[in-house]
């Protein structure tokens, strides 16, 4: 089964998208919070990772084709070929440290997940995972001045 969890902050009454939703097929129909989470930020980086590379690839074909200045085309002809210089890869996320700081999240009340509506207190509680399932990922932001 195909779980889909959407992450939120919660600014007052207002609900913002986070980060984006994430695909999760669990090869068990039961997950503790501590399994979920591991699952869900390894997917998160993991699309995050590809969101970003293709958001700077593109504008750096742009910017690439826009400015490429006539000297940089002249001097790469006389080389045999012009080329776009090529976008330099983002740096490289540590999976098991983002991990260990969603799981110390949760554990500090930093954020807190629900299924099917229902606030999950420990990471060792167990997610029956069924059609249909739902799940957030909410993290609290306090208001200003209290």
């Amino acid at each position: 089964m195909e779980l889909v969890i959407h992450s939120y902050c919660l600014k007052g009454a207002r609900q913002e998208p986070l980060l984006p939703p994430v695909s999760l097929t669990p090869t068990s129909s039961t997950l503790t919070v501590a399994e979920l989470i591991r699952l869900t930020v390894a997917e998160q980086i993991a699309a995050l990772s590809v969101q970003h590379c293709l958001e700077q690839a593109a504008m750096r074909e742009v910017l690439d084709r826009q400015y490429l200045s006539e000297r940089d085309i002249r001097r790469q002809a006389s080389e045999g070929a012009i080329l776009m210089p090529q976008a330099k890869a983002s740096p490289q996320l540590d999976v098991d440290v983002e991990i260990e700081r969603a799981l110390k999240g949760f554990e500090t009340r930093a954020f807190r997940v629900l299924h099917n509506g229902v606030m999950l207190q420990n990471l060792d509680d167990l997610i029956e995972v069924s059609p249909p399932s739902t799940i957030a990922f909410i993290r609290l932001m306090p208001l200003i001045g209290g």
